[in-house]
């Protein structure tokens, strides 16, 4: 990922993209600057999406907010 300096993505309320962000979440891990992340609103969740962002805050050592309000894969993280 060449974006080494991204430290906020913000993609809440986003319904097209879906399963789309699994690979987005995946990639974002790679990021070492990210610090803020906002998937609120996300539907079309499912348990490769919980998969995703459990490797994502397990990679990641920079993250101080995930906010995952109102998103369906609230219901898939155990």
């Amino acid at each position: 990922m060449r974006a080494k300096q991204l430290e906020i993505i913000k993609v809440a309320d986003n319904k097209s993209m879906g399963k789309g962000v699994n690979t987005l979440i995946y990639n974002l891990a790679f990021s070492p600057k990210i610090k803020h992340i906002d998937l609120s609103g996300m539907t079309g969740t499912d348990t490769d999406t919980a998969e995703a962002l459990y490797k994502l805050i397990k990679i990641s050592g920079a993250i101080e907010t995930l906010n995952l309000k109102n998103s369906s894969v609230m219901t898939q993280l155990t």
